[in-house]
């Protein structure tokens, strides 16, 4: 071999063309990883390590034509590309493309991967659409476990339904091939925290079994079944939109760790848009009601901002309406019983300097309550999101926007409908409607959840209103999105109809987190339906109906 072949960076192996080898350099012996002196003499079938497929033999046997091949080999754990020479003897060519390919292994992995979340996306999205085109909570149920339960993906699916009357959980809807795991499932419910399923609803967070086999948790019978049917890992999300849980979606898959961190993400994005689905539901059933349970509750505690500030200011808090945001957090308004007026600039350093020092007769103005004080005493409660006056004097009215556990934000998050709340500093009254089937148990479980002590002080079925009231505000309503019923209440109640406006187009779009050009947009639709609605000539094909 020349100088130039042995000091060569590639491999170079020399042999007869009986397959015996001449020399090699220093390069091909590390690729192969054997000494110089071992190899030489051998023949090049023992000499040189065996492949998976081991075309190198084959060239040897065959007649001696040049050749290139590249493949594996398992001693040395590399992949090697050989480059077979024919002349008076054979001279091989030997390179290392283990990092090629182990990139090209790792880019098929990306590929397969993102394939795999395309098509999840995919049938996430599809059984989105059926479900916000649901008519009942039934439908619901069924048209996620249709959709999931025929992926491939998917082995088994079943949809559980939390019955509040008796807060218990109950499977309405399930798909694919374990008959007998869903037997076990009905008898396993009935053992508290015994399925993830039920773990699910009872603390609001997704549940997962990697594995059934390491997991003592799930009930022996229910992982028997599931070994039958070859089913190895559970992922458990709850139906629920803000603090109210009312079902579970249980996906089960032949794999163990059969969920990835991206169809976990997909799966609870389903979870919450069927809880607000359902939720939807339930206030449409309240709008549509003949009657409905209307409850009087009376609350105290420290999580009640407006009752502690109403404590503070030595005034009393009536809530005039209520506008749920969206995405948790509720806008009050607000009037208190006394005159607000503004105060002159002395009056306004010595309120704010009172109020830091909780003297609660200088905050209340020696008499007289200012924006700034009441301003002030409702910023330190940590529910309260945001404080605007809407107008002040004789007639004065805040808007309040809570977030957190407050009993507002536990109400509209449950699906009922509050019609006043008066908070005296001590102990808060409120009224809410709920649909007549709903569970007044419940309730009030929901918001003694989040205050120290919930009375229920009445109970009664109501009628909400006369029926050819009810008959035109149903019509609306079905016309109205959801969007747009928000935008026009919260304009009606911050008194952007007045004259002079109570508050500016920007300020009630800030108190919904929308953008300005949003709300106009949505005040406008909202405001031609309900025009046309009360000026069309022919009722049943009104006037600008569709939005533009």
């Amino acid at each position: 071999m020349n100088e130039a072949l042995t000091t060569a960076p590639i491999g170079v192996i020399e042999a007869t063309r009986d397959g015996e080898i001449t020399a090699i350099n220093e390069r091909a012996a590390t690729l192969i990883e054997s000494e110089p002196d071992a190899v030489v003499g051998e023949s090049l079938s023992a000499g040189f390590p065996t492949a998976a497929t081991d075309h190198l033999s084959e060239a040897l046997d065959d007649e001696l034509t040049p050749t290139d091949f590249e493949e594996y080999y398992p001693r040395i754990d590399r992949w090697l590309a050989v480059d077979v020479q024919v002349d008076d003897g054979l001279r091989l060519f030997v390179r290392e493309t283990t990092e090629t390919h182990e990139l090209q292994q790792r880019v098929d992995r990306l590929d397969r991967r993102l394939d795999r979340v395309q098509r999840i996306d995919a049938l996430i999205v599809r059984v989105l659409q059926q479900v916000l085109g649901a008519a009942d909570r039934e439908e619901i149920a069924t048209s996620v476990c249709d959709r999931l339960g025929g992926a491939d993906r998917y082995d088994f699916v079943w949809v559980g339904d939390r019955a509040f009357q008796t807060d218990s959980l109950q499977v309405v809807a399930a798909a694919g091939t374990a008959p007998e795991l869903r037997d076990r499932i009905d008898t396993a419910l009935g053992e508290p925290d015994s399925l993830p399923g039920q773990r699910a609803v009872d603390t609001g967070e997704t549940q997962v079994i990697d594995a059934f086999a390491d997991d003592a948790s799930v009930p022996r019978a229910v992982r028997q079944a599931a070994f039958a049917s070859g089913l190895q890992s559970c992922l458990a999300v709850p139906l629920q939109y803000q603090e109210t849980v009312y079902g579970v979606v249980s996906v089960y898959a032949s794999q163990a760790e059969g969920f990835s961190e991206q169809e976990r993400a997909g799966l609870e994005t389903l979870g919450r848009v069927a809880g607000f689905a359902i939720r939807a539901i339930r206030q449409e059933d309240l709008l549509v009601a003949d009657t409905v349970t209307e409850v009087t509750l009376s609350v105290s505690g420290d999580s009640i901002p407006l009752d502690q500030a109403a404590a503070a200011t030595d005034t009393t808090f009536s809530l005039v309406g209520a506008v749920p945001r969206g995405d948790g957090p509720v806008v009050c308004y607000v009037t208190p019983d006394d005159s607000v007026e503004e105060a002159a600039p002395d009056d306004d350093v010595t309120a704010a300097d009172d109020a830091a020092t909780g003297d609660d007769e200088t905050v209340a103005g020696n008499g007289m309550l200012t924006p700034t004080t009441i301003e002030q005493t409702l910023h330190d409660y940590e529910q309260v999101a945001d404080v605007s006056w809407i107008r002040t004097g004789d007639d004065p009215l805040v808007q309040v926007t809570v977030d957190g556990e407050t009993p507002v934000t536990a109400l509209t998050s449950w699906g009922a409908s509050i019609r006043s709340a008066t908070y005296r500093g001590g102990s808060t009254r409120i009224v809410a409607e709920a649909p007549p089937a709903e569970s007044v148990r419940q309730l009030i479980e929901t918001v003694d959840e989040t205050v120290a002590e919930t009375d229920l002080r009445a109970k009664e079925a109501t009628t909400p209103s006369a029926e050819s009231v009810a008959a035109f505000q149903n019509e609306l309503a079905d016309r109205l999105t959801d969007r747009q019923q928000a935008v026009l209440r919260a304009a009606y109640l911050a008194d952007y109809f007045e004259s002079p406006r109570g508050s500016t187009a920007a300020e009630v779009a800030d108190s919904l987190d929308i953008a300005g050009p949003t709300l106009l947009y949505h005040l406008r639709r909202a405001e031609q339906k309900l025009v046309a609605a009360f000026l069309a000539t022919d009722p049943t094909t009104p006037a600008g109906d569709a939005d533009q």
